[in-house]
């Protein structure tokens, strides 16, 4: 089969790989769509210690089943499926306590198993046993399942952070992450949703994202903005989005007293310290989270929330490559020239 394979930074090759085997306690997928992420980004210039080489990599999926071990239960040929990326324990510290994403001894796919950025992928009795493989009903094109993952890590956020009904969201960068917070705050109950984005080429995409008012961050006046659009009271939730120093340092500033701050980007390793205003916080009351990964109840969620009709991601997707074009994708991502970028291993 064709992959997308690891070998070190700078050095992912699309070349020809054995197929994944199949065994009584696994099962293996045909896939439609694997989308770039910023980490598949991250690990194609600078590597990840965690991703061992020979790697195939890719985790945000969407394919059907096509063969289902004898021991395995639940599961169908013909299903398709989705998936929560991080395989944890199941029973260190964090696990008991419900905090699997972020388990010390957590597996992901991609990482420490073959991920999707190939024509077949063979999911492990470790993901079967943590229910780290979501079905997709039939009335959710593959374009959209194919974001269940990234979405499920903004559900996460959000539920972090507090979203109600009837809030104001303001969300700073407006790369994929950023246009994916703004569909799913509004599928939430969101009543405004503002996102802050300075490159042109995004910000023009972001524009055909309904019912969200899009702030030019070169050329506006972002706290401005915000006054106008909440009376001067503040955003109830502000997402930073944007892996900026200055994004997460200016955060405090446009919250509202008894808001709520998501840090969901993170910073380089040893470029992470940041200054944050202790009197808005203290003063203000506000609350200060951080954002790391999701757990299979997010995915189930994201599925949902698609399902009902509530949440439309499709405006996300700017660009559908086949796989032999995994380069240009990667490119796309540097260049901000798109919001998510799917994959196509068959064509």
């Amino acid at each position: 089969m064709k992959a997308a394979t690891y070998y070190a930074p700078g050095d992912i090759r699309v070349e020809n790989r054995p197929d994944p085997q199949p065994t009584t306690n696994n099962i293996i997928a045909r896939v439609h769509f694997c989308a770039i992420c910023g980490t598949d980004k991250k690990i194609a210039h600078l590597g990840n210690p965690r991703c061992h080489p020979p790697r195939i990599i890719g985790h945000e999926i969407v394919a059907t089943i096509e063969h289902v071990g004898a021991a395995v239960n639940g599961f169908a040929i013909g299903e398709r499926i989705t998936l929560a990326t991080t395989i944890a324990c199941g029973t260190c510290a964090m696990c008991t306590r419900g905090l699997g994403n972020v388990c010390p001894h957590a597996q992901p796919i991609s990482y420490d198993f073959d991920g999707g950025f190939a024509e077949l992928i063979a999911l492990p009795p470790e993901a079967l046993r943590g229910g780290n493989v979501i079905t997709v009903p039939e009335s959710i094109p593959d374009e959209q399942a194919a974001l269940c993952e990234p979405a499920s890590c903004a559900i996460n956020g959000m539920t972090l952070a507090g979203l109600t009904t009837g809030d104001t969201v303001l969300i700073i960068g407006g790369g994929p992450l950023g246009a994916i917070h703004a569909c799913l705050a509004l599928a939430l109950g969101a009543q405004k949703v503002l996102i802050v984005q300075r490159s042109q080429p995004r910000l023009n995409m972001l524009r055909n994202l309904p019912n969200v008012q899009v702030i030019d961050g070169k050329h506006e006046d972002v706290r401005q903005c915000v006054a106008e659009a909440t009376d001067g009271v503040g955003a109830d939730l502000v997402v930073v989005c944007a892996g900026s120093r200055q994004a997460q340092e200016e955060s405090v500033q446009y919250a509202r007293k008894g808001g709520a701050i998501s840090l969901f980007a993170s910073l380089p390793k040893g470029a992470s310290d940041i200054t944050l205003d202790s009197r808005l916080i203290h003063y203000n009351e506000l609350r200060v989270v951080g954002v790391s990964d999701s757990r299979p109840e997010h995915v189930q969620a994201v599925v949902d929330l698609l399902a009902s009709g509530a949440l439309d991601l499709n405006p996300v997707v700017t660009h559908n490559l086949p796989l032999a074009r995994f380069h240009d994708g990667i490119q796309l991502m540097d260049d901000k020239l798109c919001l998510k970028v799917l994959i196509n291993p068959r064509a």
